[in-house]
């Protein structure tokens, strides 16, 4: 199985030496040692890591960090880190490999593994104590990727290139993302509306700018609006005995034309007789 690439000093884990003495004298991590597989070192993890400092009191140090060592005393394949960062049980697991990544990890491969998860919103208690700390896994990488230091302790130095790199990505990444968020928010708040105006209304409203469009666009026919619907209604909104009164009223309006008709013809012949 292929290892996660790693970098720096294979003993140290790249930690700075007070808490890398500490870790070693450490009785709990003594007791580690019969812990020889990775699913045993995830259980312990999931019963006893509660915080992510470095130390506890003074400068004994903490659960998290012991187990951290011991994770990489087992030297994780790429599987298993895979596994870690989608554990199910516990954001401390997640947390503890993410941890991993930044401090032994090759640097060139910490965008590639931070990135999907710079949004993840499962919170997890970094710091205890009266004014205990929560954090977002999200919020976590963006400090493992950006700040020098984990809650007092130095983190191993990434090259100013990668550095740079990194930084320029997480820019355009939080454009992006802010992009989608306005469109999304902008969605929300006109389904929001939609919703008012059939609740006040009792109809539907149209759902896109086109489809408005479209209903305006076909109620602004060109110019044949008033005697095109006369017409078209004219059969359906005259009653019989009213259409009968008219019908009345052009025969007797013949009639009358024939009356003049013959009335001219008997003046034409009394003329033509003097």
């Amino acid at each position: 199985m292929a290892k996660v690439k790693t970098s720096g000093n294979a003993e140290t884990m790249n930690l700075n030496n007070i808490l890398y003495q500490n870790i070693i004298a450490s009785p709990y991590f003594k007791s580690l040692y019969e812990k020889k597989t990775y699913h045993e070192v995830l259980d312990e993890i999931v019963r006893n890591v509660t915080t992510l400092e470095p130390f506890l009191k003074g400068t004994h140090a903490s659960t998290a960090f012991c187990l951290l060592y011991k994770l990489w005393t087992l030297r994780l394949t790429i599987k298993q880190m895979t596994g870690i960062l989608n554990h199910k049980d516990s954001p401390h697991v997640r947390a503890l490999g993410l941890l991993y990544l930044r401090y032994v990890g090759d640097p060139s491969e910490l965008w590639d593994w931070y990135v999907d998860y710079l949004d993840d919103e499962t919170e997890v208690r970094a710091e205890g104590g009266v004014k205990a700390k929560v954090i977002t896994i999200g919020k976590m990488c963006h400090m493992l990727l950006m700040e020098p230091k984990w809650f007092g302790t130095i983190l191993p130095r990434i090259p100013v290139p990668i550095a740079r790199d990194i930084e320029k990505k997480l820019k355009e990444y939080h454009a992006s993302y802010q992009e989608e968020f306005q469109t999304e928010r902008a969605n929300d708040d006109r389904n929001r509306r939609d919703d008012g105006y059939r609740r006040e209304t009792g109809r539907r409203r149209s759902r896109t700018p086109e489809e408005r469009y479209r209903r305006t666009d076909r109620s602004r026919s060109p110019r044949s609006s008033h005697k095109d619907h006369r017409d078209r209604h004219y059969g359906r909104e005259r009653s019989p005995d009213r259409r009968r009164s008219y019908d009345d009223r052009a025969s007797q309006r013949d009639r009358d034309y024939g009356r003049d008709g013959e009335r001219d013809r008997d003046y034409r012949r009394v003329y033509d007789r003097r």
